[in-house]
C-alpha cells in the first residue's frame, strides 16, 4: 500500500457501498439538496464491453454470476456441520448496483406479517407493514393493469411474463391440481398458493439499483459516484464518525470526510467487517485479532441468517426447456434478438412462477415455504446443461430459526471476514426443509406434468424415506442468496441490537447502517425489494421527512 496522501475531500453525506440500498439512499438525499459522495469497491456497470452488456441482459445472469466475471465478491462460508461440512457459496455484487446487478431479478415484497414482526417482536418502531407499504409503492415502476396496492411511477421497473412457457404454465396447473389456490399477485395479496412472480426487468433490461437510481437522468448535481475504493476503516473524532479511510485503485490511502453523517451500505458481510475493523463490535472478538475496542457492540456480526433451498430436478428427452437455447445457433439467435430489439428469451429472467405454501397448518396465514420454478435443467454452479432438458424446483423454508455470525479472521482489511450462517442448526429448520421438499414433489407429481414424460433425476425417485431426504438436504442444499441481519436494528433496551429503529449505530454519533444488515429478520420472500424499501424509508428518516 502506498503512503501517498492526496488532498482530503468530503460532502454532507458519505455513503459506503453502491448496492441496492446505497444507490437508493444516495439518490434520494441528493434530490433533497444534499452533497453526497457514494463510494463503491467495484467498478462501473456502464462500459460497452460484451461482459458488461451481460449486466443489462436479463439472461446474462449466468455469465456475470460466476466468480471469474469480475463483478462478484465470491465469499464462502465456514464448513457447515449440518450440511455435511460443506462450505456454501455466498456471492455478493462488486459493481455499481451491487447484488441487484447480479441477482435473479425476482421482485417480491414479502408478507405483511414479516414487517409487523419487526415492530412487535424486535422493537423496531415505525417499521410495521402499514408504515413501510407506501415505500414499496413509491419505488415501484410497475407495468400492468392499475392496482391501488402497487406503484406505477417509481424508478424500479417491475414486470411479469404474461405468455408463460409450457413448463411454467404446467407448474401453475399442477399446483391447482394439488389443491393449492392460484394467486393473482403475490405482491398485492401475499397468501398461500401458486402464482406468477414479478421481475425487476422492463423493456428487456435488468432494473438494477444503479440503473434505477444512479443512471436515471437527470442525476442530481450534488451526487458524486466514486468507484474502486476499498474501505480500510472509519475515521472518528471521539465517539463521532467523521469519515472513512479508503484505498484507491492505485493503492494510495485517502481520507474522505462527511459533514453530516457516514452511512454504511456495504452489505451484510462487509458492513459488520468495517465496523469491527474500526473498533465497533464485540470486545473479546476484537481483542482476539489485535484490535482495540472503541465502542462495545456485542451484536455486530451476530444474527446472520439466510434462506436455504433444496432442489428437485426432473429430466426429459423432449426439447421443451430453455436448455435448447444452449445450442450455438439458438444462443446466437437469442442474443441477436436482444441486441436489436430487446426481445426474445434473453430479455427476461428465468423464474416466472412459484409458490408460497405452509409446511404445517399453523402457517396457513403466514406461509413459511417458498418455491422457485425454473424451466431449465441445471448442471453444477447453476449453469444450464447443454446436453439435457428438464426443469428445476427450488424448495426452502422462509423463516429460519438458525442464527450464525460474521467475524474477523484478522485485522487486515484485505482479508475476507469469516461467515458462519449455522445453516439447519435448529431442528425446526430441518423439519421445514424436508416438508418443503415433500410439497415440491407433490406438485411436480401432478397430471399437468405427465405429458412432458419427466423422470426425477434429483433427489431421485428411489429416495423416499425420511432419513434419505434428510441426507439429500445435507449433501445438496444451497443458499438462496438472501443473507441479512448482521447489524440489526432493535429497541432502545435491546443490548444485542447495534442499531436503533432510526438505523443509527448505538453509541456512535453520525453513523448509520442502511442495507440488509439492518433487517432484524429476513422477509418471507426474495430480499431485494425489501432492500429498496428499507433505503427509501431511510432517506426520509435521515432527511427528517418522517
Amino acid at each position: 500500500m502506498s503512503n501517498r496522501k492526496p488532498p482530503a475531500r468530503g460532502a454532507d453525506y458519505l455513503i459506503v457501498g453502491a448496492g441496492t440500498a446505497g444507490c437508493t439512499v444516495a439518490r434520494r438525499l441528493a434530490e433533497a439538496g444534499a452533497e453526497v459522495i457514494l463510494l463503491e469497491a467495484g467498478g462501473s456497470d456502464l462500459s460497452p464491453t460484451l461482459t458488461q452488456l451481460m449486466l443489462t441482459m436479463p439472461a446474462g445472469l449466468r455469465s456475470i454470476f460466476k466468480p471469474s466475471s469480475g463483478f462478484n465478491s465470491w465469499y464462502r462460508t465456514e464448513p457447515q456441520p449440518h450440511l455435511d461440512g460443506r462450505r456454501i457459496d455466498q456471492p455478493r455484487g462488486r459493481v455499481l448496483g451491487g447484488s441487484s446487478s447480479i441477482n435473479g431479478m425476482t421482485f417480491l415484497r414479502g408478507h405483511p406479517k414479516d414487517y409487523d414482526a419487526w415492530a412487535d417482536e424486535h422493537g423496531c418502531i415505525g417499521w410495521r407493514w402499514a408504515e413501510v407499504e407506501p415505500y414499496f409503492r413509491r419505488l415501484e415502476g410497475r407495468r400492468g393493469p392499475p392496482s391501488p396496492a402497487r406503484g406505477a411511477a417509481g424508478p424500479v421497473s417491475v414486470t411479469r411474463v404474461e405468455a408463460l412457457a409450457p413448463l411454467s404454465a404446467a407448474f401453475l396447473e399442477a399446483g391447482r391440481q394439488a389443491g393449492f389456490d392460484l394467486v393473482e399477485d403475490f405482491n398485492a395479496a401475499p397468501v398461500a398458493g401458486v402464482g406468477r412472480f414479478d421481475m425487476s426487468v422492463a423493456d428487456g433490461r435488468r432494473s438494477s439499483a444503479s440503473r434505477a437510481y444512479l443512471h436515471r437522468a437527470p442525476r442530481p448535481e450534488g451526487l458524486q459516484v466514486v468507484t474502486g475504493r476499498r474501505i480500510v476503516r472509519l475515521v472518528f473524532e471521539r465517539d463521532r464518525a467523521v469519515g472513512v479511510s479508503a484505498v484507491d485503485e492505485s493503492g494510495g490511502l485517502e481520507t474522505i470526510y462527511a459533514g453530516r453523517e457516514v452511512i454504511l451500505a456495504a452489505g451484510v458481510f462487509a458492513t459488520p467487517q468495517i465496523l469491527m475493523l474500526s473498533g465497533v463490535g464485540p470486545e473479546a472478538a476484537l481483542r482476539a485479532v489485535g484490535l482495540r475496542p472503541r465502542i462495545a457492540a456485542p451484536g455486530v456480526g451476530e444474527n446472520l441468517h439466510d434462506h436455504l433451498e433444496a432442489h428437485i430436478q426432473v429430466e426429459t428427452d423432449l426439447p421443451i426447456s430453455l436448455n435448447r437455447y444452449m445450442r450455438p445457433h439458438l444462443t446466437a439467435w437469442a442474443g441477436l434478438q436482444w441486441l436489436v430489439a430487446k426481445t426474445g428469451p434473453a430479455a427476461v429472467n428465468q423464474c416466472h412462477v412459484g409458490a408460497f405454501l405452509a409446511s404445517a397448518p399453523a402457517f396457513e396465514a403466514w406461509p413459511d415455504v417458498q418455491m422457485h420454478f425454473f424451466p431449465i435443467f441445471f448442471g453444477p454452479d447453476w449453469l444450464p446443461d447443454p446436453k439435457r432438458n428438464g426443469w428445476r424446483l427450488g424448495c426452502g423454508t422462509m423463516r429460519p430459526a438458525s442464527r450464525g455470525r460474521v467475524f474477523l479472521q484478522s485485522d487486515d482489511p484485505a482479508d475476507a471476514p469469516a461467515i458462519d450462517p449455522a445453516y439447519l442448526s435448529a431442528e425446526s429448520d430441518r423439519l421445514a426443509m424436508r416438508r418443503a421438499l415433500e410439497l415440491g414433489r407433490e406438485i411436480l407429481g401432478q397430471p399437468a406434468f405427465a405429458t412432458f414424460r419427466g423422470r426425477e433425476a434429483s433427489p431421485g425417485s428411489d429416495l423416499k424415506a425420511t432419513e434419505d431426504l434428510d441426507r439429500f438436504i445435507r449433501l445438496n442444499a444451497a443458499s438462496a442468496y438472501h443473507p441479512c441481519g448482521t447489524v440489526r436494528m432493535g429497541g432502545a433496551t435491546d443490548d444485542l441490537a447495534p442499531l436503533d429503529p432510526m438505523l443509527r449505530v448505538k453509541g456512535v454519533d453520525r453513523l448509520r447502517v442502511v442495507d440488509a444488515s439492518a433487517m432484524p429478520a429476513v422477509p418471507s420472500a426474495n430480499i431485494n425489494a425489501a432492500g429498496f424499501m428499507l433505503a427509501e424509508k431511510a432517506a426520509d428518516l435521515i432527511s427528517g421527512s418522517s
